[in-house]
């Protein structure tokens, strides 16, 4: 069995990927429903400042199959009528080059199943890749600007599968913005969903793994409807898998105003010592993942099934796969940088180049080896 090489990344399920706070979040995508529960009533005192509200739309990508080993219902929403039209074509490509992945992924795992099958004589049933959004606020509503995507990913391969879901939530104003529950619970909103989730397993405990919810981290996943931000939980994380994805609803301020954001994002920087590098069977320097994203300010998510690891910070997300030498950003053509992601002392390592040439990152050699990184 494969080591976990994230319990030196610490990422959330999450699959996804993203611009506006992806979520690592799953939904049941079988006839088991999510367990919801309201929780107590709280009050955010903010500082109103006047959005413009404008309504989003969504335009509907199909994407299907190469291999008749793998059955699609593939829909990807694409955003319309954002008022920061740059924004709106980043998180466009993003959600489309995120689908092709999941696609691509799950075709190269049927074909070997298939392959597999055929071998040792068994009967194959073609796995099965679904996924479907839902605009769950199109910014019109409550706070004011708000708008909240959720994105299923749902594989299946004849047995109990892992659906991912992703959240995206931004306010919708001429400089798009990302939205946290922060902004939408207040500075105290870890301790507020905290308090309500335990609140709910005291109640039904034979409904939940109690001892196994620690709180939830920075990258918990949510989604606004309706006035109430709903905090949700990947699938067997906290219940059982008869429970779905519990979700957790916290009334929102009837006034809540998000606050602007205004103040460009500062240039970070981070140092590696000659011990944070080794090279690779290619001779190629190979640096710390996680070190790297997380001083760099990204957010990452591992993606067990398929051994990848994804980064986004604003509008930069990509993703990198252990044993395959292929690397895309945005909308470019996936290149080969000489080496592929490896795994040593259970972490993930990665070309240097991936730092200069994916993440565009300014990369400087200094005394003894050390390594200044700067973006």
């Amino acid at each position: 069995m494969r080591k976990n090489p994230f319990n030196m990344l610490k990422m959330s399920v999450l699959g996804c990927a993203m611009l506006v706070g992806v979520s690592g979040a799953v939904l049941t995508a079988g006839s088991a429903s999510a367990e919801t529960v309201t929780a107590v009533p709280i009050s955010v005192k903010v500082t109103p400042i006047a959005i413009q509200a404008a309504a989003v739309q969504i335009k509907e990508v199909v994407l299907t199959s190469k291999t008749e080993n793998l059955k699609t219902n593939v829909k990807v929403p694409q955003l319309t009528g954002m008022l920061d039209a740059k924004y709106e074509e980043q998180l466009n490509d993003i959600l489309l080059s995120h689908a092709n992945e999941d696609l691509a992924n799950w075709e190269k795992e049927a074909d070997e199943a298939a392959a597999d099958a055929k071998t040792k004589g068994f009967t194959y049933r073609p796995y099965e890749l679904t996924i479907i959004y839902e605009l769950k606020s199109d910014g019109t509503g409550s706070p004011a600007g708000l708008v909240s995507l959720q994105i299923t990913t749902y594989g299946a391969t004849g047995g109990t599968g892992m659906p991912r879901v992703d959240t995206y939530n931004v306010l919708n104003r001429e400089e798009a913005q990302r939205v946290t529950l922060q902004d939408v619970l207040g500075d105290s909103y870890k301790e507020t969903v905290d308090t309500g989730v335990r609140a709910a397993m005291d109640e039904h405990p034979e409904n939940y793994f109690k001892d196994d919810f620690k709180g939830i981290g920075e990258s918990q996943g949510f989604y606004v409807e309706n006035g109430e931000a709903v905090v949700v939980f990947p699938k067997y994380a906290i219940a059982p898998g008869v429970m779905g994805s519990p979700e957790f609803r916290f009334p929102l301020a009837a006034d809540l105003t998000i606050p602007v954001k205004t103040e460009p994002a500062p240039k970070v920087a981070l140092d590696l010592a000659a011990g944070d590098q080794i090279t690779s069977a290619e001779g190629a320097n190979l640096v710390p993942f996680r070190k790297v994203a997380e001083g760099l300010g990204y957010e990452v998510a591992w993606n067990q099934a398929t051994y990848t690891a994804e980064l986004h910070k604003g509008a930069q997300w990509t993703s990198v796969t252990v044993g395959k030498d292929s690397y895309f950003y945005a909308k470019m053509a996936p290149v080969s940088l000489g080496s592929a992601p490896v795994i040593q002392n259970d972490a993930l390592y990665v070309p240097l180049k991936f730092v200069s040439d994916i993440l565009k990152a300014e990369v400087k050699t200094g005394d003894a080896g050390v390594l200044h990184i700067e973006q």
